[in-house]
């Protein structure tokens, strides 16, 4: 962890550790100087308020300042992760993000980055404590080095015997933290599936039993077992503390005459020095999370690169200019079914699209529609033939550029609640006709290119999204069931006037549709069965395939 800090900011790590230690041994310079005023030292009566004062102001006044460098250091390197890790999630394949799962990403941004965070807050508190107690031990020393070494010997043997029971609790919170990808996973069923549940009793019984409550348990289990394990560690520590207190009050006077000054002065020392002691074992656990979560946090970073690098950007790029042609040739995407337990084979598909056509993508469920929906768009990559945009061929050097010219809304799709990356300052006109038009000006209304609310139902947000998406202004437009959650009112809006305002304008739009009903609208229907394209036709009123 302290080597994780000294990368990101060596200077200042260094002048953590010097203030801290300044703090340190000011606080056990001004327990050495209580102890010496209660012995009724040699000292100057007249001196002692100004040095109890002095040193009183470097205590805090140090304190304050090591605090303040590492908490602004950690906010910045908090704040520097989360930034980083986001834009290699941006940048990394999508089917690799797929295969990693949205639990595992969030459980990175917010559980792992928050350990670090405070552990890193936990930093000036550590060294400071540290510094006491290595202050303490030098006075302790000049009082008397023979109970000094053997002071040191205990808390040598405390740290070592304490250190060869580190792993146990270090494999429970590591078996905790991956039981928490789990309950995410968990959480994110509940929360996305909730009425499905609440319709099904016995569904919702067994989910819980076998896998909410089951990881919670499980998380639970780790969780305090690690916790258990820390609190062990930290009572042997307490155990020795209180030995060497009674050691040095009734067994080194009957073993060696000493003192009373001395044995005052040590009991008070150490006394004094047993809440820093407590604070660096009760960090132990803290660490050990944050050492467990900066491992998951490096980890998915070291993926993303080593995805992101397998690109070769030095290809052509393919970007957002005239269309004049889409053609796929002879490409094929193959993936396992979980519900089926087989694997299933898209194509070889050959396809051509051109502008201002209007294309209806039809077929059973399940017979490779979204996959060849996000083969065209780009977020999937053929495994066989290949993609090519105005004669340009698709790679993974160029790909990112290619997804830029489309305008997608997919049928789980995410609606944002601003309008980013859109240029709403010229197109206030436009966007009240458009919620004119969509029977949304009552509900919506666009503020500072942020909607006023998103709290609609789903046939409501589907005709913001499609708001969104006429914003954008791409070539190509692909609605995956867009009419499936709208009133017959708007689906035939949506086909009858929508559709062809866009074809109108020289857009490409490919829909995946079951409404036979408006079929006979599209330039071509083409047919999916299997993975399979079964027809390419050209329909005529009221024709259904």
């Amino acid at each position: 962890m302290l080597v994780f800090l000294c990368r990101s900011s060596w200077l200042t790590i260094i002048g953590v550790l010097l203030v801290g230690s300044i703090s340190g041994l000011s606080s056990a310079a001004l327990v050495a100087l209580i102890n010496s005023t209660l012995s009724n030292n040699t000292l100057d009566a007249k001196l002692l308020p100004w040095l109890f004062g002095g040193l009183s102001i470097v205590v805090l006044s140090s304190g304050f300042l090591s605090h303040y460098l590492l908490n602004r250091l950690s906010a910045k390197i908090v704040c520097d992760l989360r930034i980083q890790i986001s834009r290699l999630i941006l940048a990394a394949p999508y089917p690799y993000l797929q295969k990693l799962g949205k639990s595992a990403l969030l459980a990175n941004l917010t559980e792992d980055i928050t350990a670090i965070a405070n552990a890193s807050q936990l930093l000036p508190v550590v060294c400071i404590n540290f510094a006491v107690v290595a202050g303490c031990m030098a006075y302790l020393s000049w009082l008397s080095w023979h109970l000094a070494l053997v002071l040191a010997g205990v808390i040598v043997f405390g740290v070592l015997s304490s250190s060869l029971f580190r792993e146990w609790p270090k494999k429970a919170v590591l078996k905790a933290r991956e039981e928490y990808d789990v309950l995410g996973s968990g959480f994110r069923a509940l929360t996305e599936g909730v009425r499905e549940l609440k319709l099904h009793r016995r569904r919702s019984d067994a989910f819980m039993a076998q896998s909410l409550a089951a990881s919670a348990e499980a998380y639970r289990r780790y969780s305090f077992r690690g916790a258990v394990a820390y609190l062990l560690v930290n009572q042997w520590a307490q155990l020795l503390y209180y030995l060497v207190i009674g050691v040095i009050l009734y067994v080194f006077p009957v073993w060696q005459a000493i003192d009373q000054d001395v044995i005052r002065g040590y009991a008070l020392v150490f006394l004094f020095m047993m809440s820093p002691l407590t604070i660096l074992t009760n960090s132990l656990p803290v660490f050990g999370r944050a050492n467990v979560s900066l491992q998951k946090v490096r980890q998915l970073g070291d993926q993303l690169k080593r995805q992101i690098e397998q690109s070769d950007r030095s290809s052509k790029p393919v970007l957002c200019v005239t269309f004049f042609g889409l053609s796929l040739q002879g490409v094929t995407h193959s993936f396992h079914r979980e519900k089926e337990n087989r694997n299933f084979t898209l194509g070889p598909i050959d396809l051509d699209f051109k502008p201002g056509e209007l294309v209806f993508l039809v077929g059973g469920n399940g017979s490779g529609k979204t996959t060849l929906a996000m083969l065209l768009v780009g977020l999937y990559m053929p495994e066989q033939g290949g993609i090519c945009w105005n004669g340009d061929v698709v790679n993974e050097g160029n790909r990112d550029d290619y997804l830029q010219n489309f305008s997608v809304i997919f049928s789980d799709f995410y609606l944002f609640d601003e309008l980013y990356g859109v240029d709403n300052e010229n197109n206030h006109a436009l966007i009240d006709d458009y919620l004119q038009r969509l029977h949304l000006h009552h509900k919506v209304r666009v503020d500072n290119g942020r909607f006023s609310s998103v709290n609609l139902s789903q046939g409501q947000r589907k005709r913001l999204a499609l708001l969104v998406a006429y914003l954008e202004d791409r070539p190509f437009y692909v609605f995956d069931e867009w009419a499936a959650d709208q009133d017959p009112e708007f689906k035939h809006l949506f086909y009858t006037e929508l559709l062809p305002a866009l074809r109108a304008r020289g857009k490409t739009v490919l829909v995946i549709s079951h409404d036979d009903r408006y079929f006979y609208l599209a330039d071509r229907c083409v047919k999916l069965e299997e993975g399979q394209i079964v027809a390419v036709d050209r329909p005529v009123a009221a024709q259904i395939i």
